[in-house]
This record gives C-alpha cells, sequence and structure tokens, in this order.
C-alpha cells in the first residue's frame, strides 16, 4: 500500500521546540553537549535541557545529544514533491 496525501501528517504547535535556523552548541561538562536555537532562549537546549547562567561554553561542533539532533532534523526544511 502507498500513501499518496500531500497534506501535512503532523502540523506543530504554537512555541514548538525549534523553528529551524542555526543552532548553537554548547559543552556543558558532565551533560555532553546540548544545542540551542539561535534567537530563543540561550539557557534552554532544544532537549529540555536547562543549564545554569555560566554553565558550560559554545563550541563550535555539532550537538552529540539525540534528541537535540532529532528536533534539528524535524525542523529542517524539506522540499516538497509531488507525487
Amino acid at each position: 500500500m502507498r500513501c499518496t496525501t500531500t497534506e501535512a501528517v503532523y502540523a506543530w504547535p504554537d512555541g514548538a521546540p525549534y523553528g529551524g535556523g542555526t543552532t548553537v552548541t554548547w559543552n556543558v561538562p558532565g551533560h555532553g553537549s546540548p544545542a540551542t536555537g539561535p534567537t530563543e532562549d540561550l539557557s534552554m537546549s532544544l532537549c529540555g535541557f536547562n543549564r545554569a547562567e555560566g554553565e558550560g561554553r559554545r563550541v563550535s561542533r555539532l550537538s552529540d545529544c539525540r534528541e537535540c539532533g532529532r528536533e534539528v532534523q524535524l525542523g529542517a526544511e524539506r522540499p516538497r514533491s509531488t507525487w
């Protein structure tokens, strides 16, 4: 069986955790490197981890947090094609 619908399967609620754009990755000792959105509260990561002010430092690599990576993939712009 093949899906032939072109309707969106899931609609993001208002205030979705990630709306696209370049993420910022933080290295937090003991907690890995979660990612935050570019314009959102930089203390709250995409996975929900909340770090204290001054805890951790920005790094120039991809996040090693699987949940943050999932949010980035879900928020990525994908070209729509006609089936």
